[in-house]
């Protein structure tokens, strides 16, 4: 019995995927097929100057033409694209017959007949003929070294003298044929060859012994009679053969299960993270890119083990499991977090990895979620696990992570290019993350494909689950009341505003209080965003200031940029990057829009609009006039609340060019 010479994949084509380095497995994989390319050339070169000297000539190529007659009848193994055929029996009898050349001819003839009728790549043909080969005259010397007598055909020494010669004669043949072919396959595949060698190669040693046996038997009758005798053991192989085509089935039957049940796993995984996915508004995508990253890169640090790359590409998925203990205004927040809500962010990780622990993966994922925030120096969280002390896929998957979110836009600030992300990570090298790992993504990581973040499907289902999820909530904080000690034109503005309650229309209370927050932050512009009926925009009802004409007509859907943010989660953002709530319209102003300051208004428990300041530059809000606007704004949205009330079928109309201010008279 013998493996096919088609080894797994394309091995005439080499290896060139482009997650590895250019060259990397390719060229280790290109080395070894010279080598053992050239020493088959060696060893038939020998075998052609014994094969001529050998008596007998049409025993051996009586045999040789048998052995390729059954090699045809193969039995396939497409898990490891490997196959296996019955020719071994009349293999074996050549080169105990006649010795170790015609031996390696006939077997070389098995290997690169077949490839070359399949039109295989020239490299791949050569490697087939010459792999065997060599396994073949090596172990048939080991048998005549130990047995110490010419080949059989010339004499017949006692049975039990041959015993060991054969056995070590199958074990060498068996251990150089599969592991020539095991070598090939790890390294086309980018996996130990121990493992390949483990996982598909070592039970097929009992058909070698079985070959081995049958060979034996044959040569005892062919010595009792002649090569006619042959005949008599044909039957005997056909038998061989069925029982073998049985167990192959039941064997890819049970792999095929395997993968199925991968597979499944999979997409558990998968369906989880995308529920976890969609519970943050702003990182949609983000860890399929990330897990596309970490398994580029832990196949470019070497890692072979399957185990561990199974777990590094779950936990790439799933890293972010604990942020469903997280309130989502502050998974959603479009700026900096304060030190309680970091400190409630960081409780994610453990939450994650206890939940996780729970799912009993046959692969260490628990432990990679657990310590992907934990740094180099030990100064992370949430253990301050330092150095090696962390697992490797922790290590790969806390840089890829960080690559991916300063490279992606974020509310907050607008992604970085992929240079000013690698020199932070460059940065950070020895400190936050393993230097190693950092040299290696920044080496590697332009040929890592990360391919479309998810399927059509996903990402309906996501957009679906979007839509369903921003509902309006009661507000965190109660505003703080307007005291005597504020300012006058602030006092004004609540008195106004309680006056205008119920006696004006919307446009009067807007085109009032946006008179007096001008005259509050000078030289501000702004917007008063307010939810359209039937739907879940907040639409730009009046603007004011110098950029006044750019913001006219705006509209953003609840939850998306950073007024509808304000709007889903009822919290203020200060001082974020203009640009990340308005778009093209921030730099269609002029001068451009830098700054941004977005503050909810409410009347009772209902969201009646949000506010939005813009500025000519970034930092321009102050923290007294953030202040200033969230106490008026309850009292101002009484106002809007009132207005909107007492107008009929009040629908929500952008202002239009050219319209004056009218004033509220005083009466």
């Amino acid at each position: 019995m013998r493996h096919d010479r088609v080894v797994a994949g394309p091995v005439g084509d080499a290896v060139s995927d482009p997650r590895l380095p250019a060259g990397s497995s390719s060229r280790a994989l290109r080395a070894y097929l010279q080598v053992v390319v050239a020493t088959g050339a060696l060893v038939l070169v020998l075998s052609t100057i014994t094969a001529v000297r050998t008596p007998h000539p049409l025993g051996w190529l009586a045999l040789a033409a048998l052995a390729m007659l059954t090699g045809s009848f193969r039995l396939n193994f497409a898990s490891v694209s490997a196959n296996i055929a019955i020719d071994d029996t009349f293999l074996f009898t050549t080169a105990l017959l006649f010795g170790p050349g015609p031996a390696a001819l006939a077997i070389a003839a098995g290997g690169f007949i077949p490839s070359w009728r399949r039109r295989k790549p020239a490299r791949q043909i050569a490697f087939n003929t010459a792999a065997p080969a060599i396994s073949m005259w090596v172990a048939s010397q080991t048998f005549f070294a130990i047995a110490r007598i010419p080949p059989l055909a010339q004499t017949m020494p006692p049975i039990a003298s041959l015993v060991m010669p054969l056995l070590a004669f199958t074990v060498v043949h068996f251990a150089l044929n599969s592991g020539l072919i095991a070598i090939a396959v790890g390294l086309d595949a980018r996996q130990s060859p121990i493992q390949i060698w483990r996982g598909h190669f070592q039970w097929l040693s009992i058909g070698y012994f079985a070959a081995a046996s049958l060979a034996f038997c044959l040569i005892l009758l062919i010595q009792q009679a002649s090569l006619v005798a042959m005949i008599i053991v044909l039957p005997l192989l056909a038998v061989f053969h069925l029982t073998l085509r049985s167990s192959f089935g039941r064997a890819e039957d049970a792999q095929q299960h395997i993968k199925a049940m991968d597979r499944l796993y999979l997409s558990t995984v998968e369906t989880l993270a995308m529920a976890i996915d969609a519970k943050d508004d702003i990182t949609h995508s983000h860890v399929r890119r990330v897990q596309a990253y970490a398994k580029g890169l832990a196949g470019a640090l070497g890692i072979v083990d399957e185990l561990t790359l199974k777990a590094i590409e779950a936990a790439a998925l799933l890293h972010d499991t604990g942020k469903l203990a997280v309130p989502e205004h502050i998974l959603n927040k479009p700026g900096k977090l304060t030190d309680a809500e970091f400190e409630k962010m960081k409780r994610h990780v453990d939450v994650g990895a206890d939940i996780l622990a729970l799912v009993h993966f046959p692969y260490p994922v628990e432990p990679i979620v657990r310590c992907h925030h934990e740094n180099w120096d030990g100064s992370g969280y949430p253990r301050g696990v330092a150095g090696e002390a962390i697992p490797i896929g922790a290590r790969i998957l806390s840089v890829v992570d960080c690559f991916d979110a300063l490279t992606s836009d974020r509310p907050y600030r607008g992604r970085m290019t992929d240079d000013a992300a690698l020199d932070i990570l460059r940065e950070r090298s020895g400190r936050m993350y393993d230097p190693r790992v950092v040299d290696e993504f920044i080496r590697v990581y332009r040929n890592i494909p990360v391919g479309a973040a998810e399927s059509i499907e996903q990402r309906a289902v996501m957009q679906r689950i979007t839509q369903s999820r921003h509902e309006i909530d009661t507000p965190q904080d109660p505003a703080p009341d307007v005291t005597t000690s504020a300012p006058g034109n602030l006092l004004a503005f609540v008195s106004l505003s309680r006056l205008v309650s119920g006696e004006g229309n919307i446009d009067d209370v807007l085109a009032l209080s946006s008179k007096l927050i001008a005259d509050v932050i000078p030289g501000a512009s702004g917007a008063w965003y307010l939810p359209e009926a039937g739907s879940d925009r907040l639409v730009a009802a009046e603007t004011f200031g110098p950029a006044a004409a750019a913001l006219r007509g705006a509209s953003i859907e609840v939850g998306e940029r950073l007024t509808g943010w304000v709007a889903a989660s009822r919290q203020p953002i200060v001082n974020s990057d203009a640009a990340l709530d308005l778009g093209p319209r921030a730099q269609a102003a002029s001068p451009p829009l830098r700054g941004c300051m977005s503050i909810p208004v409410i009347a009772g428990s209902s969201l009646v609009a949000v506010l939005s300041l813009y500025a000519e530059v970034q930092d321009a809000f102050t923290v007294d006039q953030r202040r200033l606007v969230q106490m008026v704004a309850p009292h101002l949205g009484g106002a809007i609340q009132a207005a909107r009330a007492a107008t009929p079928a009040c629908q929500v109309v952008p202002m239009e060019k050219g319209r004056e201010l009218r004033l509220v008279a005083n009466r």
